[in-house]
């Protein structure tokens, strides 16, 4: 009795221990895939808005921006590069930085009204950044303006007029909270 009970608890631990193995891999695969699928759908989006900005840019003779759009195209928002934010911030328009943290479940039933808050501002007075915070795709350039801003925790919206901070809010917000704040600053 004695050497099948002994027997039998490295043999558990050993099918336990491949089980966790074969599921982890698992995870990681599809974490890859879905994330592949994501960024070729970004890619044709940001392609697709490209075109309409682009011939909307010889009317109006706006500036061009370089990051990935996420969502809008009078009022884009996008993935946050310094490059584009400091040209925005130079710029009148009503600048949006919006902290995001992948893991953040807040962050991701808000983002869905961010979304739709661009994607209907038709007037071509704001722009958004989605900034990462505290997550796997956060930069050295995006901690340093999490810092610059006071922000402490994800799901952190920060409102930028000719420079200057005019909100910083670290509440969640509905499409209609997203537009009210909007049409407040833009004035």
């Amino acid at each position: 009795m004695k050497t099948q009970k002994g027997l039998s608890t490295p043999v558990v631990i050993g099918i336990v221990a491949v089980l966790l193995i074969i599921g982890a891999g698992f995870a990681v695969s599809m974490s890859k895939d879905t994330q592949d699928v994501m960024m070729e759908k970004e890619s044709v989006m940001e392609e697709d808005v490209m075109m309409e900005d682009g011939v909307m840019m010889e009317d109006k003779k706006e500036t061009s921006f370089s990051g990935a759009v996420i969502a809008g195209s009078s009022s884009p928002l996008l993935e946050f590069n310094q490059h584009d934010f400091e040209t925005a911030k130079a710029g009148d328009k009503l600048v949006v930085l919006y902290f995001y943290a992948s893991w953040c479940p807040l962050c991701k039933k808000e983002f869905v009204d961010t979304q739709a808050a661009f994607e209907t501002r038709t007037q071509g007075d704001v722009i958004g950044f989605r900034v990462h915070f505290n997550d796997r795709e956060v930069t050295k350039e995006m901690e340093a303006l999490a810092r610059e801003y006071g922000v402490a925790y994800q799901h952190t919206k920060v409102f930028l007029k000719n420079g200057d901070r005019v909100l910083k809010s670290p509440e969640t917000w509905n499409l209609e909270r997203y537009n009210s704040e909007f049409t407040k600053y833009v004035k």
